[in-house]
């Protein structure tokens, strides 16, 4: 066998292997994505029917004559997740540069905050519960964008540490023999250089906000509810309608997947932000 034979051949089984790897890693979600499209009586046949004339009257359901608004569920989702991760942004970066270059109790805030990674998320769900109810803040936006925050913060924070710490502190000395004081250094200096990693941050926070289930389903009841709650109303005590929450669950997926989709070049530039060398 030639080299070229052998190299046309090893492409082959390369691309072979990498879709026996998608079809095997994405075998849930390509299973929910055909019974989207499957009527009830096609989704309820055994053995299960994978060629089929597809409908989407799922679809319709979910999107107009449903019982419930999921339109409204998906619009929650994105104004939480946007503005969630924006505030976690807008609050770690400042914090990763004092933590970074100032130390001092760094650490301690650091490891205080890592601590809301650690802890169990149903640990909070009672004493949240019973604040935001005392507070009259129960199905708000603001509650859930809160608790959002919280658990976006951790991750954020991490993140911006590291890509702080691999800035060449040159940069920072230049702009300070110039005149510039901590806050233009920060603003007009690091930030536009951390634009990378902002975008794959804020990629992050906003997956991690949108995917997020307990505090939705726990803090909302009607007007703030979220497309992943959504989603279960589906399931009732007299059946699961598997074809609606199939639907339900591809719509709830396309916005994360767009999202990543636009942004994946900041996204891989923001995870080799650390190749910064000063």
């Amino acid at each position: 066998m030639s080299r070229k034979q052998k190299k046309r051949l090893g492409t082959i089984l390369t691309v072979v292997a990498v879709i026996i790897l998608i079809l095997v890693l994405d075998i849930g979600l390509i299973t929910n994505l055909l019974t989207a499209f499957k009527s009830p009586f096609t989704i309820s046949s055994s053995p299960p029917k994978w060629i089929f004339k597809p409908t989407l009257d799922n679809f319709r359901n979910v999107l107009g004559k449903g019982s419930f608004d999921f339109r409204l569920y998906l619009w929650n989702s994105f104004v939480i997740a946007v503005i969630s991760s924006a505030i976690a942004i807008a609050l770690t970066i400042p914090a990763a540069y004092s933590i970074v270059r100032y130390h001092g109790l760094g650490d301690l805030i650091l490891g205080s905050t890592m601590l809301l990674r650690l802890a169990p998320a149903l640990a909070f769900a009672i004493p949240v519960f019973l604040i935001f109810n005392r507070f009259k803040l129960l199905d708000t936006k603001i509650a859930i964008i809160f608790m959002h925050t919280l658990f976006i913060t951790p991750t954020s924070l991490l993140l911006f540490i590291g890509y702080i710490q691999d800035l060449p502190l040159e940069i920072e000395e230049a702009a300070a023999i110039d005149g510039a004081n901590t806050l233009q250094i920060l603003s007009r200096v690091l930030i536009p250089v951390l634009l990378p990693g902002i975008g794959s941050t804020a990629i992050l926070g906003f997956i991690t906000s949108w995917n997020e289930y307990l505090f939705s389903g726990i803090l909302a009841f009607k007007k703030s509810i979220t497309a992943t709650v959504g989603t279960s109303f589906f399931i009732t005590s007299y059946a699961v309608e598997w074809g609606n929450m199939a639907a339900a669950i591809t719509l709830s997926t396309i916005p994360t997947a767009l999202f990543i989709f636009i942004a994946q070049k900041s996204l891989v530039k923001g995870m080799t932000a650390g190749s910064v060398k000063g």
